[in-house]
């Protein structure tokens, strides 16, 4: 019984240093940010990285570093860490001024640029 739950609490932590790995207190990247406003009273900014398919995600509580990744239609944004893109805590999918972020269970839907 003590094994299992030593074991138990190895993985919990092996886990979350694995998903916040690309999580940023708040970065000091001070370029463009677009601003997303969705359903439910819920927004979030987006700094697109100039000449690199990279991006930084910009929530009240942490900034997130994402990498782009090949995508059908539109762009299609995941944690900068390595993770698989299915099962990626952080995605962030747009196409033009539309966007939809998925945050863990969160979903933030129908955003859009203003």
């Amino acid at each position: 019984m003590k094994y299992r739950s030593l074991a138990m609490v190895v993985v919990a932590a092996t886990l979350m240093g694995c998903s916040y790995s690309a999580v940023e207190p708040k970065s000091e990247y001070m370029g463009d940010f677009k601003h997303y406003s969705c359903q439910d009273n819920k927004s979030f900014k987006v700094a697109y990285m100039p000449n690199e398919p990279k991006a930084l995600l910009r929530l009240p509580e942490h900034d997130y570093r994402l990498a782009q990744v090949r995508s059908g239609s539109g762009a299609k944004y995941i944690l900068d860490d390595g993770t698989s893109e299915s099962l990626n805590p952080v995605t962030l999918f747009t196409k033009g001024n539309e966007a939809r972020l998925e945050l863990g269970r969160v979903v933030y839907k129908n955003c859009q640029t203003q």
